[in-house]
């Protein structure tokens, strides 16, 4: 269950900052370390490991989501990201853009909505005012200019 009320003092906030509340149920989760629950169970990663299992064990094709979740960004079915700062509701491809730093602004806008900026939304990767990915590792959707310097041998892991 996501606990939406300790977001309350940070909800709708643009730049992450170091001393943003941490729910207490997620605080079993390391500084850098990541889960997703799908509707089998509960995976765990850190940010390196994480986008490793999405380019060579095709977690994405795994990840099974969890009945009447819904994506904060797409409203599609979705799992939750979990971090020590939040959980999220997001689809798969969401989550591996949040990690690649290739959210669209209207996916910022969302995430930042309903729990506000986190670390993976810091002002290093997302310009705070607009959304805008600031260094994407793979193509933004709908935002060509966003990646312009896209290098398409980097971006194909996902597209087999």
């Amino acid at each position: 269950m996501i606990a939406e009320d300790i977001y309350a003092s940070v909800r709708g906030q643009r730049e992450w900052t170091r001393d943003r509340p941490k729910p207490e149920h997620l605080s079993h989760i390391g500084i850098a370390g990541v889960e997703i629950v799908d509707a089998r169970r509960t995976h765990g990663f850190n940010y390196n490991t994480l986008i490793e299992a999405y380019i060579k064990d095709d977690l994405l094709k795994r990840l099974v989501p969890i009945d009447g979740l819904a994506s904060v960004c797409s409203g599609e079915p979705a799992v939750l990201y979990r971090t020590r700062e939040a959980e999220i509701a997001m689809t798969g491809e969401e989550i591996y853009r949040m990690c690649r730093n290739a959210l669209t602004p209207e996916e910022f806008e969302a995430i930042v909505a309903q729990v506000g900026a986190i670390w993976e939304l810091h002002d290093d990767f997302y310009d705070p005012d607009t959304g805008e990915a600031l260094q994407p590792q793979v193509e933004v959707p709908g935002y060509a200019h966003l990646t312009e310097d896209f290098d398409e041998d980097e971006g194909a892991d996902l597209r087999h």
